[in-house]
C-alpha cells in the first residue's frame, strides 16, 4: 500500500532560481521561491530578502554605494 501514497503524493515544487532582473553592471534578482529573492552583485555576493520590492531597492542601494548586497541594512 505505500506505493499507491506515493504514486498519489504531490511532486516537490521546482526550487530552481528563476532570473527576474539583471543589470548593466552585474546584479542579479532571481526568484528562489515564495515570496523569497536573492539579489547578487557582479561578484557574486549574494543575499535573499523577502519580497521583490526589497530586493530591488537592495540592488539599486548596493550599486549606488559600491557595496555588496550582504553589507547593506
Amino acid at each position: 500500500m505505500p506505493e499507491v501514497a506515493a504514486r498519489n503524493a504531490m511532486p516537490e515544487p521546482n526550487h530552481a532560481p528563476q532570473l527576474v532582473a539583471s543589470t548593466p553592471r552585474g546584479s542579479t534578482i532571481e526568484a528562489v521561491g515564495g515570496d523569497l529573492y536573492r539579489v547578487c552583485d557582479g561578484s557574486h555576493h549574494c543575499r535573499t530578502v523577502p519580497g521583490l520590492w526589497q530586493a530591488q531597492e537592495l540592488a539599486h542601494q548596493a550599486e549606488l554605494k559600491h557595496l555588496h548586497p550582504e553589507q547593506l541594512p
